[in-house]
């Protein structure tokens, strides 16, 4: 289930000040573990079809303002003096995963996103299109790499399991805004926190957002990050196998010198709880080759392609 969290609270309470934007997490909150992560190849895999598919998860984070154009907002609306002043690294968005918790991701692809035609439309699509360019040989070659060396043993699996995920992942970079536009320069850098009791320490990754963005893309802002979920065991200690852990994150807008944070207490996030689930294991039974399977679960279907779960 895709479930959302936010700060503030209660959003229906929210009035455009004090706090001067709201910041809001969503995503799958029971994903499933990737518990063949490790495994570059599976050590029996001799076809395409052995190579199963890698659950990716998008999470995505949003801000939203009252704009800065009189038109973003009601005609009655005073917004913040926050927004007539932004630094031109307006922004940073936080997210943290635990890494204590029997689970943790392996980040895929950030974006931040946009909606089509922007003011600055054209720029957006010269850039989007040059990125393109450069992405569209690698899938092309790793489908054609595929059917190549798919009479192949071994090698002709690990081809095939590529393609599909690569494919997977071009398309989360459909409208997402390129960072080589001229003004539109985001980035991300992976960051990490220091332990704290009861949380211990946490990995992530931020976005820096340039003020560019806040004056072209409207009073709301949504950015995404792609993971797979994998099994983590500290070694020398017991464990119970994945427990419920949250995603945390934050964002300041930094305008005049001052930095505007949500949640505004030192130290406070705001928490998306998700439980990680184990992939279904069903019994082992021969076929009629003699070789050795695993059932599925009632009601699942083996697949042969990465695919996007949350989005």
């Amino acid at each position: 289930m895709i479930e959302v969290v936010s700060e503030p609270a209660d959003l229906t309470s929210w009035k455009g000040s004090d706090p001067p934007y709201y910041l809001e997490l969503f995503g799958e909150t029971s994903p499933t573990i990737d518990a063949s992560f490790a495994e570059v190849l599976p050590p029996t895999a001799t076809a395409a079809q052995s190579v199963s598919a890698t659950p990716i998860y998008e999470y995505w984070w949003t801000i939203g303002h009252p704009g800065q154009r009189p038109e973003h907002h009601h005609l009655f609306q005073k917004p913040s003096s926050i927004w007539d002043n932004l630094d031109e690294e307006a922004a940073h968005v936080f997210l943290y995963f635990p890494i204590n918790s029997g689970w943790r991701i392996k980040e895929l692809v950030a974006t931040v996103k946009y909606l089509s035609p922007t003011q600055n439309q054209k720029t957006l699509s010269e850039k989007a299109g040059e990125d393109w360019k450069q992405i569209a040989p690698v899938l092309a070659d790793a489908g054609s790499v595929s059917q190549m060396l798919s009479p192949i043993p071994v090698v002709g699996a690990g081809a095939a399991a590529a393609a599909p995920l690569l494919s997977a992942l071009s398309k989360l970079q459909i409208g997402t805004v390129p960072s080589t536009a001229p003004g539109f320069s985001w980035y991300v850098d992976k960051v990490t926190t220091a332990g704290v009791a009861g949380r211990g320490v946490m990995q992530g990754v931020m976005w820096s957002i340039p003020k560019q963005m806040f004056e072209s893309l409207g009073g709301r802002l949504t950015g995404s990050l792609a993971v797979s979920f994998i099994q983590s065991h500290q070694q020398g200690t017991k464990g119970a196998g994945p427990k419920p852990a949250s995603l945390y994150g934050h964002a300041t807008v930094n305008s005049g010198g001052n930095k505007y944070r949500l949640p505004s207490a030192s130290n406070a996030f705001v928490e998306l709880e998700l439980s990680p689930q184990l992939p279904p294991q069903g019994p082992v039974k021969p076929t009629s080759s003699g070789k050795v399977t695993k059932a599925t679960s009632p009601g699942t279907k083996a697949s042969k392609k990465a695919t996007v779960v949350a989005r």
